[in-house]
């Protein structure tokens, strides 16, 4: 073999050492293949020398690297102007198609599906930590830009206005509601019970517990229940509108500024039925609006986690069809603030694309 091929048999095989050295291990075996169909005793010619000059390459550049590196510069910028253009690579050689040959394009309308209508951010957050090309891919400006108009679509486009530039920083600091779990709010008093008609000295002290439940959606509604039933037996069924119970309260949400208005009806038909001799059975339909006023504030450093109580009114109807307004005080201990709490079966499945 000519000096020419020994050259480049040698060049494959210090680059397939790089490679090794990187992890790159399927790269490295194919620069290792070339070499020895070049020279088969490749090997053998590397010297301790060839391979004391590759050292001091990768260190010199090394400490190119760490001199352009600037402490105090964004990490999305760095990773833009340092990762190449594929967006990610196997670790392992294998025969399928692997991730990484999807152009950038098709990985971000897959990120589109990842958070979907429902607004799943806290999924797409956990996608950024796979490697620094899906970290670019999930602080796409697009991507944040699509979820603020989401959140706040009653407004024009052109009036929303990143925080600082960032999207994101808009859409974890401006005050909203939080779509992939339900606000749970917990009222408990003490009842006086009734006397024992033998010992009139004897008056029991009931301790009465149930929850407020509240779960909103992206596209403005919002569903109410009243229950006594522990949060992990209600908030599967309150998943879907479809799936929930027919005694909920559904209506809409708006926003302005921190404050959260909510307009929710409730339509029940009760079947009454007094002497049978006398009177037959009767469907009577009633419906009772719920007015509410909240406030959104953040709850143990968490943003947008609580909400506290601003005004609440109830409008209805009594038996003899006259309209009755019911204001409440709000200044008992009978109406907590609303906490946040996440439910992970949100987010299994994704119905509608971001």
């Amino acid at each position: 073999m000519n000096s020419n091929g020994d050259e480049d048999a040698k060049s494959l095989f210090l680059k397939g050492i790089e490679y090794e050295r990187d992890g790159n291990h399927y790269d490295a075996t194919k620069c290792y293949r070339r070499a020895f169909k070049m020279d088969p005793d490749i090997e053998d010619k590397i010297t301790d020398e060839d391979v004391a000059a590759l050292r001091q390459t990768e260190s010199s550049d090394e400490s190119d690297s760490e001199e352009d590196y600037d402490s105090q510069e964004d990490l999305y910028v760095r990773l833009q102007r340092v990762i190449e253009p594929q967006i990610c690579f196997p670790e392992h050689s294998q025969q399928a198609t692997h991730f990484s040959a999807l152009p950038t394009e098709l990985v971000l309308y897959v990120f589109r599906w990842v958070v979907s209508s429902d607004l799943d951010l806290r999924s797409l957050e956990m996608c950024a930590t796979v490697c620094r090309g899906w970290y670019l891919c999930a602080r796409d400006p697009e991507l944040w830009r699509r979820a603020c108009s989401k959140i706040w679509n009653k407004l024009n486009i052109d009036d929303l206005a990143a925080v600082d530039g960032s999207w994101r920083k808009m859409f974890i600091e401006r005050p909203h509601v939080l779509t992939i779990g339900c606000y749970i709010c917990k009222i408990s008093y003490m009842r006086q019970g009734e006397e024992s008609f033998q010992d009139l000295s004897y008056g029991p002290s009931l301790n009465v517990v149930y929850y407020r439940y509240l779960r909103f959606f992206s596209d403005g509604r919002v569903i109410m229940m009243l229950s006594s039933s522990e949060p992990g037996k209600i908030v599967q069924r309150l998943k879907s509108k479809a799936l929930a119970p027919h005694d909920v309260c559904l209506g809409y949400y708006q926003l302005s500024d921190n404050q959260l208005l909510l307009k929710l009806d409730s339509k029940v038909t009760k079947a009454e039925q007094n002497n049978k001799q006398r009177h037959r059975l009767e469907n009577v339909q009633r419906k009772t609006t719920y007015y509410m006023t909240l406030e959104i504030l953040k709850h143990k450093s968490k943003h947008n986690h609580k909400l506290t109580w601003k005004e609440y009114e109830i409008v209805h109807r009594n038996r003899i069809n006259k309209l009755m307004t019911t204001k409440y005080d709000l200044s008992s201990n009978r109406f907590p603030p609303f906490l946040y709490s996440r439910v992970k079966s949100y987010t299994t499945e994704s119905d509608n694309v971001l």
